[in-house]
């Protein structure tokens, strides 16, 4: 009975090649005719695909059977089974170095035959499962979004995959066979055994959390989170474990974004009831009490001037002060219950004129102001509201800058940046801790002495550029001055109308393929165009690829800009290649340029773009004009 396995046989004793066929033939195998020279071993191999070859290791030729071998392994992964009547130590070796799948001494015996070939046939089959699941397990690892780092039962890393390349800044060859805890380094602690995050799971037999700063082997911090867990067999035994993370420093940022955020809301919230039960009753104990003041300095005379007078004035005088700052918290507070006004456009230049106007007097003799700024360069925001940021920013700057200080330099820079402004306020003063960095936008929170400050000040600049879509970054080190950065929205400019073309009665109907990540974005593409075109759609660019290598042509493709398999922009690249054509009938849908490489891209491609969100009928407009401009 027939097995359906191929056997090759490489053997140049023609008795022994035709007792080796027949004795194969009445096992069950396939055999064809033996051959005896290596150049006719390789091309039996690459005509018949044998499941495997008995090779004698002494054949005819220049090359011997261990060198054919090699060939056949590398070439058609072929097992062999080395056939030999010498077996001296030296020959046995340097066979061994092919890594052969048996070897046998003649002569042989039956059983003997029986064994080899069903082990090694096995063997084989093994070996291909193996290096399969080890592909499969490989690529998911390399392809999952979180770091993997994996150790031997001794600590020492034996695999990183690419996310944990980038997060430590080490390449997985430097790493391997290093301690974790070199490559892997949480800051700000120091024991080793404490917080090796393996040795933590290997130690208590479970998974444990991973949390903490992971210093990166190239200089930035980054905020960590998952766990850390032990590799064992089914024995029990301990082989080693495998540390899985993720960077969260931005999902952190934001969660203390959206934190301050609701602060400040509740702040508004809360300034809004209260504004208007304050200032009643401040307003008239304030002129009240302005009202005794002057008074009294009309009496002076007439009452002699005398010593209480001098003493009530000026304990009035104090009143009127605390006053006036009550009043002033609440005109800060007020500026969170009011909402931003829309369509506001600043001259920004303008605008940093007038706040060094206005500060003039505090800065003078404390520090020099510069102004680089071009002359226009309009922000969307509130004029005023521009400038009370920047007057706040200022005044914080100069106070900043010791009166001793050698270098005493505010620096006002403004500029286009990626459709927005770009505004910095820098300083050449004493600079914040890390410490003070984190609370700065905390309402209420201040380092200046009691009664210099309220700590409104910097929450108010928070509240005035998130209003308006804008954000505001800090950049300080203690004696190497700070940096305040804006980020406004820039007025949009006059956006290019499509007008939909006059449709031809019998306008073109063509096949068309749609390659969008976003399905519901994907379904309603199809909505409005499966009407009037044969439509197939997808969601990964690869696949895309993958239809038109299989023969699947297509009059135009609308393709996203922006997917996770593949970019609009990778698509079209490799598409040049394999059908320049094809590629010219690409239409770029895109929500924005996200980077500059994709900014690019759109500033230089000659191919029509589509921009979101869009009406049906400027989408059926733009595929129609295509479809004529392309027949």
């Amino acid at each position: 009975m027939s097995t359906g396995k191929r056997i090759m046989v490489v053997e140049d004793e023609r008795l022994i090649a035709r007792d080796l066929q027949l004795s194969l033939e009445d096992l069950g195998y396939q055999v064809a005719d033996p051959v005896t020279t290596s150049e006719e071993a390789v091309a039996q191999a690459a005509s018949t695909l044998p499941d495997l070859v008995l090779m004698d290791i002494r054949i005819r030729g220049e090359r011997d059977g261990i060198a054919t071998a090699d060939i056949l392994r590398q070439r058609f992964d072929v097992p062999v089974v080395f056939l030999t009547a010498h077996s001296d130590e030296a020959t046995l070796a340097r066979a061994m170095g092919t890594s052969p799948a048996g070897y046998l001494v003649k002569p042989l015996k039956g059983t003997e035959l029986r064994t080899a070939v069903e082990v090694a046939l096995h063997k084989h089959e093994m070996m291909k499962q193996l290096r399969v699941r080890e592909r499969w397990f490989s690529t998911t690892l390399k392809a999952i979004g979180d770091a993997v780092i994996s150790t031997d039962a001794t600590g020492l890393v034996s695999f990183m995959n690419p996310v944990a390349e980038v997060l430590t800044g080490w390449r997985a060859e430097e790493a391997k066979g290093r301690p974790l805890m070199e490559v892997f380094r949480l800051a700000e602690h120091q024991d080793a055994k404490t917080t090796n995050p393996i040795r933590r799971a290997l130690d208590k037999g479970q998974i444990v959390e991973v949390n903490g700063l992971l210093e990166s082997r190239d200089g930035p911090r980054r905020s960590i989170t998952d766990s850390a867990a032990p590799i064992v067999d089914e024995e029990g035994n301990v082989l080693g474990g495998v540390l899985v993370f993720r960077d969260v420093t931005a999902q952190k940022a934001l969660q203390a974004q959206l934190e301050l955020a609701d602060r400040l809301t509740s702040l508004g919230t809360m300034a809004a009831g209260v504004a208007h039960e304050i200032n009643n009753p401040l307003a008239y104990l304030l002129g009240n009490v302005e009202m005794v003041l002057e008074q009294l300095e009309a009496r002076r005379d007439s009452l002699g001037a005398p010593g209480w007078l001098d003493e009530a004035t000026a304990e009035l005088a104090d009143a009127v002060k605390g006053a006036l700052r009550i009043k002033r918290i609440v005109a800060d507070l007020s500026v969170f219950a009011r909402p931003p006004e829309d369509g506001s456009d600043a001259e920004v230049r303008e605008c940093l004129r007038q706040a060094v106007s206005m500060t003039r007097s505090q800065a003078r003799n404390r520090a020099t102001i510069e102004i680089d700024a071009p002359d226009v360069l309009h922000a969307t925001i509130d004029p005023n509201r521009l400038v009370q940021v920047l007057v706040n920013l200022l005044l914080n700057a100069v106070q900043a800058i010791p009166a001793d200080a050698t270098t005493k330099l505010i620096k006002l820079v403004a500029r286009a940046a990626n459709e927005q402004i770009v505004i910095e306020v820098a300083d050449s003063g004493v600079g914040m801790s890390e410490q003070v960095q984190a609370r700065i936008f905390e309402p209420f929170f201040t380092t200046k002495p009691v009664g210099a400050g309220t700590g409104l000040g910097l929450p108010i600049v928070h509240g005035i550029i998130t209003a308006v879509g804008g954000r505001i970054e800090v950049e300080s080190k203690v004696g190497a001055g700070t940096t305040f950065r804006l980020h406004l929205p820039s007025p949009p400019a006059t956006p290019a109308v499509v007008t939909p073309i006059a449709v031809p009665v019998a306008a073109p109907r063509g096949r068309i393929l749609i390659i969008d990540d976003e399905p519901l974005l994907l379904a309603g593409m199809k909505r409005m165009l499966a009407r009037d075109h044969d439509l197939e759609c997808t969601g990964s660019g690869m696949d895309a690829l993958d239809r038109i290598r299989a023969g699947h042509r297509y009059d135009l493709i609308l393709c996203d800009l922006m997917m996770p398999d593949l970019t609009g922009m990778d698509v079209f690249e490799r598409l040049l290649v394999l059908d320049a054509d094809l590629a010219r009938r690409m239409i770029f849908v895109t929500g924005g340029a996200f980077s500059p490489r994709a900014a690019e891209f759109l500033a230089a491609t000659r191919n029509p773009i589509l921009e979101k969100p869009f009406e049906p009928a400027v989408l059926r407009a733009l595929v129609t004009t295509q479809l004529i401009a392309l027949t």
